[in-house]
């Protein structure tokens, strides 16, 4: 399947949203809060799964471009990883029913999941296996997961509402 140059636009104005917006953020610790969830979110609920895949992809390939090569030794850089399963995921839920509040819920839901999923072994691993601490599994839950849970929660329902209200205008809800 090709994609079009609407799909290449879509993808391109997506990973560079959500690269932006890692630099809304507030330092918490090793992982920071930021908006880039949020834009996973609107990016599996806006793309078909394959350029929701693309678009997160080209997102991680841009961090590593600008931020050099130690972007793979930071933390949080496990989270970048989980955005490309959520947002495919999410895409894939989304769009395989016909896209109600429920479904998008539910799919965020799975989605934040998926991201925590694979943030938080490659939190730990570098916190302890590369930067020689001994954070035990409540130590990283805390800090990369709990402490997080009620803006997640706030960018679920944003992205949720958006995504309810603009599909009818965006054409990667009309099947």
């Amino acid at each position: 399947m090709k994609l079009s140059t609407r799909d290449l636009t879509q993808i391109s104005i997506f990973a560079a949203l959500t690269f932006v917006s890692y630099f809304i953020s507030i330092p918490v610790g090793p992982v920071p809060i930021t908006l880039q969830t949020l834009l996973v979110l609107l990016t599996g609920f806006f793309l078909r799964p394959r350029a929701a895949f693309f678009a997160q992809t080209l997102h991680l390939i841009m961090k590593v471009l600008l931020g050099g090569f130690q972007s793979f030794v930071s933390p949080s850089f496990g989270f970048v990883f989980g955005f490309i399963a959520a947002a495919t995921l999410i895409s894939y839920l989304v769009h395989k029913k016909d896209g109600n509040e429920f479904s998008y819920g539910a799919a965020a839901i799975a989605g934040t999941i998926v991201m925590y999923a694979i943030g938080l072994p490659y939190l730990a691993m570098i916190l302890n296996g590369f930067m020689g601490n001994s954070f035990g599994v409540k130590e990283i839950f805390e800090m990369g997961m709990l402490l997080f849970i009620p803006g997640d929660i706030a960018k679920g329902l944003l992205a949720v509402i958006l995504a309810d209200r603009l599909k009818g205008r965006v054409r990667a809800f009309q099947h």
